[in-house]
């Protein structure tokens, strides 16, 4: 039998479940304005949760080993890196995310890519000429009614 503290998940996935409620996702992707064709969007964090989680516990001598102990700190992490969290993020296609970024950065890119993800995402975007407005809507189909 599991004890009731025991780590059940990554490290990473109760830090995610705390911070999910405030993700601001948009509904299409912001690089192509799909929908994402029948597969949900991702929200992209250019700076890894998880790659900023084990540097943060390193940097604080932290050793998180049982559900409370990841749960009592977690605020701290989230607090400390709200910008990386809330505002250094893009809602992401499969094709654009998978298929693109992750195929030129990596599946784990490394935290001093995030501003290199940034541009390359901001050139897309220009390139596609998806320009979101903040309604939802892209330029192109608000001035095509």
């Amino acid at each position: 039998m599991i004890a009731k503290d025991t780590l059940q998940r990554d490290l990473i996935k109760y830090v995610r479940d705390r911070a999910k409620h405030a993700y601001n996702k948009k509904s299409h992707c912001e690089i192509c304005g799909s929908d994402g064709d029948g597969k949900p969007l991702d929200l992209h964090h250019y700076s890894s949760m998880t790659l900023m989680l084990e540097a943060w516990l390193k940097k604080n001598k932290l050793k998180p080993t049982t559900a409370s102990e990841i749960m009592a700190i977690r605020d701290a992490f989230i607090e400390e890196h709200r910008v990386q969290i809330y505002e250094e993020v893009v809602t992401l296609c499969f094709k654009c995310h998978d298929l693109k970024l992750h195929k030129i950065y990596g599946a784990k890119p490394p935290l001093a890519t995030a501003k290199k993800q940034m541009a390359w995402v901001k050139k897309q975007i220009e390139k596609h000429g998806n320009k979101t407005m903040d309604n939802g809507e892209t330029e192109s189909s608000s001035t095509n009614n």
